[in-house]
């Protein structure tokens, strides 16, 4: 296969993605004026679960909150409060430095390979990106 016909397989391709995604935004547009209706005939609580139901379907309202922790906030205050409180409250999590953990296995493998022990991995999707190229 010659290089203009890889090119424009490529273009090909890369249009049909764009399209592809065009009329997955229009779809996601259409979902969220059709779950806003919904919200207005439902109602939403401000944290919580609202319900009602149809003939056909029943239809549930969520809401909620995100919640963050400012960690130097956190680490400034804890001590002002009870410990049964803060312990409560607050969780540790356990996360991967995904950074160190590369450079361990180039640096030290025996290493590495223990800590690999706990530890399971998933290969992610592959991410496809575009970008039209204006034609001069």
């Amino acid at each position: 296969m010659t290089e203009s016909n890889d090119a424009s397989r490529l273009d090909k391709l890369a249009y049909e993605l764009e399209l592809a995604k065009q009329s997955e935004q229009q779809a996601r547009d259409l979902r969220l004026a059709i779950e806003q209706q919904l919200c207005d005939v439902v109602g939403v609580k401000d944290e919580g679960s609202y319900s009602i139901k149809g003939d056909y379907y029943k239809v549930t309202t969520v809401s909620g909150f995100t919640r963050t922790l400012d960690v130097e906030k956190w680490q400034a205050l804890k001590n002002r409060l009870p410990a049964h409180v803060a312990e409560k409250v607050v969780r540790t999590k356990l996360e991967i430095d995904t950074r160190q953990l590369k450079s361990l296995q180039g640096l030290d493998p025996a290493q590495y390979n223990k800590v690999a022990e706990a530890i399971t991995t998933k290969p992610k999707k592959v991410s496809v990106k575009y970008e039209r190229l204006e034609v001069q």
